[in-house]
């Protein structure tokens, strides 16, 4: 596998992993900031969708609106069965908002992105 399309994996399934740990875990760390639960869905959900444009740039936005809406409907529909946690519909509204959020940016910066990810690459030797 070429080395740039791992940095591009990794950028997406690696935070993916631990959102879905952060979300999931019975009681989540202690952040050292506190952030409300609003924005963190909606960073959370805007930086995976572009790392998903990014890593997966063959997929339509249409794909990838629809396996980001999936994966944060999968994580409410496993938290209304945590005792821990509560699903919230409002949460799903701004993981939709984070999606599109996302989307534009890949749309406006994806490609310019991977072909800097590309020359760092090349200048660190690693291509």
């Amino acid at each position: 596998m070429p080395v740039i399309r791992l940095i591009l994996l990794s950028g997406f399934w690696l935070p993916l992993l631990a959102c879905t740990y952060l979300a999931l875990a019975p009681s989540p760390p202690d952040t050292v900031f506190r952030i409300s639960d609003v924005l963190l869905h909606a960073l959370a959900f805007i930086y995976l969708t572009f790392a998903l444009i990014l890593a997966y740039a063959d997929k339509g936005l249409w794909q990838t609106f629809a396996w980001m809406l999936a994966y944060g409907l999968l994580l409410e529909l496993i938290q209304s069965f945590e005792p821990d946690r509560t699903a919230e519909l409002k949460d799903v509204f701004v993981d939709v908002g984070g999606i599109l959020v996302g989307i534009g940016l890949g749309r406006l910066a994806a490609d310019t992105v991977r072909e800097l990810i590309r020359d760092i690459a090349g200048r660190l030797g690693i291509v």
